[in-house]
């Protein structure tokens, strides 16, 4: 079998998406935990710093940065305030009603949105610079 000839990523998150509603379910309450993550773990990476380092940096342990950059527990509104004040991030999160497409945030940033999701009744964008 060729490379080429295995599914995309996107293709087989859509598959398990589609066939599982509970995973369906567990995706959409974690989507502002993975986005959060990509940018700690992007902010880390281009700073060469480690986990011990970047929580000193955010005044926590480093088991809470693992857990933060593991994506699976959404962060409370302080631990936001904390991210984007001690790393100098903004953090931008426009909720809408389902049907409503959220428009606080520009269709530049809606374009480079590190998650944009479904899910809980609402339609929402994660941007973040």
């Amino acid at each position: 079998m060729k490379l080429s000839d295995l599914p995309s990523h996107e293709e087989v998150l859509a598959a398990h998406l589609d066939a599982d509603p509970e995973y369906r379910r567990e995706w959409e309450r974690t989507a502002l935990a993975r986005a959060v993550a990509v940018k700690v773990i992007a902010y880390r990476a281009e700073h060469g710093l480690s986990q011990t380092a970047l929580a000193m940096r955010l005044g926590m342990s480093q088991p809470a940065v693992a857990r933060l950059e593991s994506g699976e527990h959404n962060p409370a509104f302080p631990m936001l305030l904390r991210i984007s004040n001690a790393l100098g991030v903004e953090l931008a999160i426009d909720i809408a009603p389902t049907g409503q497409e959220p428009r606080l945030i520009g269709q530049r940033a809606r374009r480079n949105a590190l998650e944009s999701f479904q899910g809980n009744g609402c339609a929402v964008v994660v941007a973040a610079s």
